[in-house]
Formats: C-alpha cells, sequence, structure tokens
C-alpha cells in the first residue's frame, strides 16, 4: 500500500511501539509527523529512543511536534500553526490513531480535512487491557474548539454518549451538562471484558435515558447509526462525546460534517494508568476516512 506519510502520536504502551514495526513494514513510509505530549515525557523516554532510532535506519524524514495535554487551546494553535506551514497535496496520508486523544484526533481531522479529501486511518487493539483504574482525576467537560455546535435555548439538550472503560467520565458530562434526554451508546460484545466494565451509568431516576449498542470497531456501520438518531434527536440540541474505542472518534467526527450544528465534547483525565495495556492484536483494523459530508 502506497502510503507515504505516517501522523502518529508518542505512547509508552507496547501497541505504540509494536503497531509502529508493522506499519513500517507494510506501508511505504517516507515521512512522519511525531506527535508528543510534553506531561507524558518520562513515560514515553523508551519509546521515543526506539522509534527515533527505527526510523532513522530507514531514512524516513521526521517532523517533531510537542503539545501538553492541559493546554487544549494552545496545542490548537501549535497545530494550526504547523499546518500553515504544511506542505503534503496528496492524499497517501496514514493516521495512526491508536494513541492519539480523541481530543486530538477531531483536531487533527479538521485541519487535514482543509488540504484532503480523504486520509487512511489504522488502529490496533492491545492483547489486553490493565485490570486496575485506566484513567482517574478527571477535568470538567470541554467542547472542542470551533466544534461547539449551533444551540437554540428554546430547545432542549439530548447528551450522546459513545461509553467506556472510565465510568467516571460518563457520569461527569451528564452532571455538567444538565441535559433533558441521555442516548448511551454502549459496544457490542464481550472483549476486553467489555459487557462487566462498560456497565457504570449512574443514573438520576428523573433522566430520560435511551440505550443504544453499537460497534464501534465498523466505522461506517456506527456512523449509520449515529447519523439516525441525529435525524431523529434533530429538534433537539445535540452534544457527542466518544469514551469508546478510538475509532468512535472517527464515527462521530463523520456526523460532525454531516451535521455541524452538533457539538463534539472531551473530558480530559489527569491521570492515565502507566500499565493501560499489554501487548498488541496484531488484527489490526484500517480504512478510508472521507471527508465528503454524505
Amino acid at each position: 500500500m502506497k502510503n507515504k506519510t505516517l501522523i502518529t502520536v508518542l505512547g509508552w504502551e507496547d501497541r505504540f511501539s509494536f503497531g509502529t514495526d508493522i506499519i513500517l513494514k507494510e506501508y511505504n513510509i517516507e515521512r512522519i509527523l511525531l506527535i508528543s505530549f510534553q506531561d507524558y515525557n518520562s513515560m514515553n523516554l523508551e519509546n521515543k529512543s526506539n522509534f527515533l532510532k527505527k526510523v532513522k535506519k530507514s531514512n524516513i524524514k521526521v517532523d517533531q511536534v510537542e503539545l501538553n495535554y492541559s493546554t487544549s487551546i494552545n496545542n490548537w494553535k501549535t497545530l494550526d500553526l504547523f499546518f500553515s506551514k504544511y506542505c503534503e497535496t496528496s492524499d497517501n496520508i496514514l493516521i495512526n490513531i491508536t494513541t492519539i486523544p480523541r481530543e486530538t484526533i477531531w483536531t487533527l481531522l479538521f485541519f487535514l480535512k482543509k488540504v484532503h479529501s480523504r486520509i487512511n486511518y489504522i488502529y490496533f487493539k492491545p492483547a489486553k487491557y490493565c485490570d486496575d483504574w485506566l484513567t482517574k482525576n478527571h477535568k470538567n467537560p470541554r467542547l472542542l474548539f470551533k466544534h461547539s455546535g449551533l444551540f437554540d435555548l428554546s430547545k432542549n439538550l439530548v447528551l450522546f454518549i459513545i461509553t467506556g472503560f472510565d465510568n467516571s467520565r460518563l457520569n461527569s458530562l451528564i452532571e455538567y451538562y444538565e441535559p433533558s434526554k441521555v442516548i448511551v451508546f454502549s459496544q457490542t460484545g464481550n472483549q476486553f471484558d467489555n459487557e462487566e466494565r462498560n456497565n457504570g451509568l449512574n443514573i438520576n431516576s428523573l433522566l430520560e435515558i435511551e440505550k443504544v449498542e453499537f460497534n464501534s470497531y465498523d466505522v461506517d456501520g456506527s456512523t449509520n447509526i449515529l447519523n439516525d438518531k441525529i435525524e431523529e434527536y434533530k429538534n433537539s440540541n445535540i452534544i457527542i462525546s466518544s469514551q469508546g474505542p478510538k475509532l468512535s472518534s472517527l464515527s462521530t467526527y463523520k456526523n460532525y460534517i454531516m451535521n455541524e450544528e452538533i457539538g463534539l465534547s472531551y473530558v480530559p483525565a489527569r491521570e492515565f494508568n502507566d500499565k493501560y495495556s499489554i501487548g498488541i492484536d496484531e488484527d489490526y483494523i484500517s480504512g478510508v476516512f472521507d471527508f465528503k459530508a454524505d
């Protein structure tokens, strides 16, 4: 496959290192945009050193951009400056979303959409997630810059939440936005003990909850389910938050492109477990993300 530019975010998990090996072996990479978060430099030292050795050995050009997880506005400005000088016009772009925060996935898609009609994506599942907590100590939810939606004060707010393994984020969103109704999209299947770990809704008895099951690993299928629900609640204000598998960030952004009146919200965590995941499932998921609004 002819993907010449790779966009990836430095991570401390095994799947960053092993996933990079697979990409360099199977894709024709000539240039890499490596994004790293200063907040986690100490956790990433070993993987960064190994990564730079590999790409140097392969004579691949690397552009490095440093962000700070705790300063979303500065991150937006940094990426805006980078993409203002971005000269890649070919659609031969591969974005490895495996270790990219969902907020940064959406931000990158915003800037890539200005230049490209489509890009390629790849995602590596781990062999196993940590049995303990994954993230904790969250900040308040925040709407993505330039993606905060068009809100009509005469309409109710319906909150769409794609749930994951950190249930405190789910309840934080509900408490923060005080919606009239919540649509909870839960991942199907029992992979990674999903049925036990993805089940922490602290339901307010006065709040109307609708539950929908879908498969986030099927980007096109989950995009269609989300879009059908957006159409059903088109007379309401809608905010969507993705807490499930990273691929759900693609489904939510595709729906934003089709329905720019909705808002995209993210709940940042202050702490990540340094044993977040173990190993890699080499049966990776890849596809094409089309920026057309259809």
